[in-house]
């Protein structure tokens, strides 16, 4: 039986895709990604997506600049454990908190990541994770121990029956681009945050609570 959440989804998924479609389509060189390359761009970001308040105060720009410098050569990891480790060099930097004790900056890490390289990654996100652990058959309040372990379980949900029924809707398409993995994911990530239960409408923009 078709879930009714996937097509909900394709909606939000689209909308969303739209509207960062220069984003999402850039592709490489990273560093001249708009959302890296620009500073008011990355700063709509960052309030647009509620991670602008896990970076240090002042420091958003210089956090701006160094993803541009160096994001690129821990994204080509496809399995995250480069990405874990960049964070935690950055969390002494931009980290908020204090000096002995910096909360992670994965979720605001994970959104950028999964804009500039949305055929691999996706955004460390509360409700997304609980979703992940609903369709898994582990209890909701289950712990990733890093983004590489959410990121394994995303990877293996994409290639179950869920994915595969994302994968079924190609047909209704509107543009070339829907057919392709990098907006499919884009849609199980959406239903994943449904299903964690986070209230989202196809004219919804802001995708991800980061926590």
């Amino acid at each position: 039986m078709e879930d009714p959440l996937i097509l909900e989804s394709i909606l939000v998924a689209r909308r969303n895709w739209n509207n960062w479609r220069d984003v999402f389509e850039h592709g490489i060189p990273i560093d001249t990604n708009p959302l890296l390359a620009d500073q008011t761009r990355f700063a709509f970001f960052c309030t647009e997506y509620s991670v602008g308040r896990t970076i240090r105060a002042g420091t958003q720009n210089k956090f701006r600049i160094e993803l541009q410098r160096h994001l690129s050569t821990h994204i080509d990891d496809d399995t995250g454990r480069a990405l874990d480790c960049f964070e935690h060099s950055l969390r002494s930097v931009f980290g908020t908190g204090k000096e002995e004790r910096k909360r992670r900056i994965v979720s605001a890490l994970s959104k950028v990541a999964a804009f500039v390289r949305p055929e691999r990654f996706v955004a460390w996100d509360s409700y997304a994770k609980i979703g992940a652990n609903l369709v898994q058959g582990r209890r909701p309040s289950f712990q990733f121990r890093a983004y590489a372990d959410y990121l394994a379980a995303f990877d293996n949900i994409w290639s179950g029956p869920t994915g595969h029924q994302i994968r079924g809707h190609s047909g209704g398409a509107q543009h070339a681009i829907e057919i392709e993995p990098r907006f499919q994911r884009r849609i199980l990530d959406v239903y994943l945050m449904k299903r964690g239960g986070r209230e989202l409408s196809g004219a919804t923009v802001t995708l991800g609570i980061n926590k």
